[in-house]
C-alpha cells in the first residue's frame, strides 16, 4: 500500500464548497456585476492585509499595554502607569497572532468590499446575470475560505491506493478550477456589455 500526494482533496474541497454556499446565493441575489466589486476588494484584501497588519503591530500593542496599565495600576501613580505601560507584554507577540490579525483585517476589508458591491450594483436583471452572479460567487467564496484555511487550518493531504488499483493518468488541480471559473465569469461580463 502507497501513500501519495492528493492533487484534489475532495473533503476540502466539499467543506469550502458549504462554506461558500451563502456566497454564491448572494452572487445569484445581487449579480454577477456586485460580485465583481466584491471580488476585486477581496483580493486587494488578500494583498494588503498582512501588510497593514505588520504596520498597525506597534500601534496596537501600545493601546493594548495602556488600557491595561490603566485597568491593573489606575490612577493612584503616574510613574506606576508608565513603568507598566512600558514593560507590558503586548497583545501581538508571535508571528501567528500577527498573521490572526492579518486575517480579521481581511475579513473587515472583504465585509466593506460586499457592502460596497451592494450599494454599488445590488440587483439582478435577468436570470443569466443571476447565474453568473452566483458562479461568480462561488469562485470568490473559494477564494476566501481557501485563503483562511490555508493560513490557519491544515487538512489532510494523502490518499491510500493499493496495488490494484490504476493510478490516474491526469490530475486536476483546484487552481485550474478556479482559473476555469474566473475565464467564464470574465467571458459572461464581455458578452453582457456587448448586447448593452
Amino acid at each position: 500500500m502507497t501513500l501519495l500526494p492528493n492533487p484534489l482533496p475532495i473533503d476540502e474541497l466539499t467543506f469550502i464548497a458549504i462554506l461558500s454556499l451563502p456566497i454564491v446565493f448572494w452572487g445569484y441575489r445581487h449579480g454577477l456585476d456586485a460580485m465583481i466589486i466584491a471580488v476585486v476588494g477581496v483580493l486587494a484584501g488578500m494583498l494588503v492585509s498582512d501588510t497593514l497588519a505588520g504596520g498597525v503591530v506597534g500601534a496596537v500593542n501600545t493601546f493594548y499595554n495602556f488600557f491595561n496599565a490603566f485597568l491593573t495600576v489606575g490612577g493612584s501613580s503616574l510613574d506606576a502607569l508608565i513603568v507598566a505601560w512600558r514593560t507590558g507584554p503586548g497583545l501581538l507577540n508571535t508571528p501567528e497572532q500577527v498573521q490572526l490579525f492579518g486575517t480579521i483585517i481581511f475579513g473587515l476589508i472583504t465585509y466593506v468590499s460586499f457592502r460596497l458591491a451592494f450599494r454599488q450594483a445590488g440587483g439582478t436583471s435577468s436570470f443569466l446575470e443571476a447565474a453568473f452572479g452566483a458562479l461568480g460567487g462561488a469562485v470568490t467564496g473559494y477564494v476566501i475560505v481557501n485563503f483562511v484555511f490555508s493560513r490557519h487550518v491544515v487538512f489532510p493531504q494523502s490518499v491510500q491506493i493499493t496495488e490494484s488499483q490504476a493510478l490516474p493518468s491526469v490530475t486536476l488541480d483546484a487552481n485550474v478550477i478556479v482559473l476555469i471559473a474566473l475565464v467564464i465569469v470574465v467571458f459572461a461580463v464581455t458578452s453582457s456589455r456587448r448586447r448593452s
